[in-house]
């Protein structure tokens, strides 16, 4: 994650060998707003040292892909010197060696985990403690300073002069288009300070790869820290285009799984509800509005003739979009859990706004919600602002057997705090807590779920739902969640934005199966 101005030596013989700075103390802060404290590396250098440790050498942070080892870390005044030995056996070392020797490759990069850490006046923090966790080759680095200023055995040549050149030039274009960029680019300020104090609660142990994943898993992942043209071909073909032109892709079954899960704690409709997927831009349900008569008839007799009626119900999907910012340095840092943050704010953003729809949405590009439907049936209350145990019995019973034997409940908390309290003429609360782990409580023997988007148990509001919601209402997934990775909005600030899509619909398609409480 954090790079510092270094110095990188080479023997004048091809052994593999460089030095320099991995990390400086003190000075202008790194591009996140940190600094190192002199001493931070003291406690980790001393572990490694008496376990008989050898850090390896990574490229990009990528720990597949080891290139060499570090053998000598050194704590000065300045900051930590290090020396390393490349395998020039080994194809990718021998790649970097070349890359390094011409200038191509010109940082370093700690992989660490901070294990103390005080604010800096102005924002940011002085790490005071650092738990080293390895020690990679880098392209780029987090600020201007970190370039290799001396590389003995080397002879400049002109190819060198230029990429120097086309740098400067390459800076000069980048400084013009971070001033028309300014105005988006202090909205995600905000957003990528959270991200970086997010970043700061990361375990201090050493991440230890899964070589057990999936190929899709793995694809995905490396798509989103490093993009798809610096990924290898096999990897490439594992991923699931969404929006070809647009660099979009269709998110892993593991990301897709733990995802849903977050979204489902969110919006208890996902869980209650049918999920049906189509290919369509809405799903098309025939609906039997009529059915057949029937009669007696006697022997002999003609019988009467009845042909049911049928409609249709159209249920269309809307797109539903969010983004986050995260840092290039948090991308390069292999102990920065990328996949469990994209699901944090995915999942929170995409449930929330889910929760609103599928519950008060009016159908205005975003689903149907099941309370916006006038086909549903209300109980009136039969006092005046509250909900007592006769209109909850009420409303249970006016919902027909087959619905009610498969019903749930559905209000938010304040009106769960008044249903809490009700009592029966005997003084036993009708509420009943779960008799097992991960089941709801009950009321009536039906179970109850809380629902944010419920409106509270005023006067003329509908705070209570009971009903068999499969039946009732149905989610339509057109396309399953897809993230675009876009690196050139947020160039400028060293960040990478991260768009997630998905396309859902929602309405309400058997209005009998579910019937409100509606406060008086």
């Amino acid at each position: 994650m954090d790079r510092a101005n270094f110095e990188v030596k080479f023997s004048n013989a091809d052994t593999g060998i460089i030095k320099g700075f991995a990390a400086t103390y003190g000075g202008d802060p790194d591009a996140v707003g940190d600094v190192i404290a002199p001493g931070a590396f003291t406690n980790s250098l001393a572990r490694i040292s008496t376990e008989g440790r050898k850090l390896k050498v990574l490229r990009a942070h990528d720990q597949n892909k080891p290139i060499g080892q570090w053998t000598k870390l050194t704590d000065t005044p300045t900051g930590l010197m290090v020396e390393g030995k490349l395998t020039l056996d080994n194809t990718d070392g021998a790649d970097a060696y070349a890359l390094i020797k011409d200038g191509t490759i010109d940082a370093l990069s700690i992989g660490y985990a901070v294990t103390a850490s005080e604010p800096r006046a102005g924002g940011g923090r002085t790490l005071t403690e650092i738990e080293l966790v390895e020690i990679s080759v880098v392209t780029f680095g987090a600020n201007d300073r970190a370039r290799i200023t001396d590389v003995k055995g080397v002879a400049a040549d002109p190819k060198t002069k230029a990429r120097k050149a086309a740098k400067k030039e390459a800076k000069k274009m980048a400084d013009k288009q971070a001033t028309e960029l300014a105005a988006e680019l202090e909205k995600a300020v905000d957003r990528i300070g959270d991200l970086e104090a997010k970043a700061a609660n990361i375990n201090a142990a050493p991440v230890v790869a899964n070589t057990n994943r999936p190929i899709e898993t793995k694809a995905f992942e490396n798509v989103m820290r490093h993009g798809a043209q610096n990924m290898p071909a096999e990897e490439v073909k594992a991923l699931q285009n969404a929006t070809d032109t647009a660099g979009g892709f269709l998110v892993p079954e593991d990301f897709r799984a733990e995802l849903i899960k977050t979204v489902t704690e969110t919006s208890p409709m996902r869980s209650v509800s049918r999920i049906t997927s189509t290919g369509r831009d809405e799903l098309v349900m025939p609906k039997r509005t009529a059915k057949l008569a029937g009669g007696w008839t006697a022997e002999l007799a003609d019988q009467s003739e009845s042909e049911p009626v049928y409609g249709q119900i159209k249920i269309p999907v809307h797109e539903l979009s969010v983004y986050t910012t995260i840092s290039n340095a948090n991308l390069e840092d292999s102990a920065f859990d990328m996949q469990a943050e994209l699901t944090a704010d995915f999942g929170e953003s995409f449930g929330e706004l889910e929760s609103q729809a599928f519950i008060r949405g009016d159908g205005v590009g975003k689903p149907s919600g099941i309370l916006d439907n006038a086909d549903i049936q209300a109980t009136p209350s039969a006092a005046a602002g509250v909900i007592d145990g006769d209109d909850l019995i009420d409303t249970f019973y006016a919902v027909k057997a087959s619905y009610r034997n498969r019903g749930a409940w559905m209000m938010n908390a304040n009106t769960l705090a008044a249903v809490r309290k009700l009592k029966t003429g005997s003084g036993d609360y009708i509420w009943r807590e779960s008799i097992a782990d991960g089941q709801p409580p009950t009321i009536l023997g039906r179970p109850v779920y809380e629902a944010v988007d419920m409106p509270d148990p005023i006067a003329n509001a509908k705070a209570v739902i009971f009903g068999d919601f499969a039946r009732a209402y149905r989610i339509v997934s057109r396309l399953d969640i897809a993230v675009l990775r876009d690196p050139y909005s947020l160039a400028t600030k060293s960040a990478v934005k991260f768009h997630g899509r998905m396309r859902v619909g929602g309405a309400v398609v058997q209005p009998e199966a579910a019937r409100t409480l509606q406060i008086a």
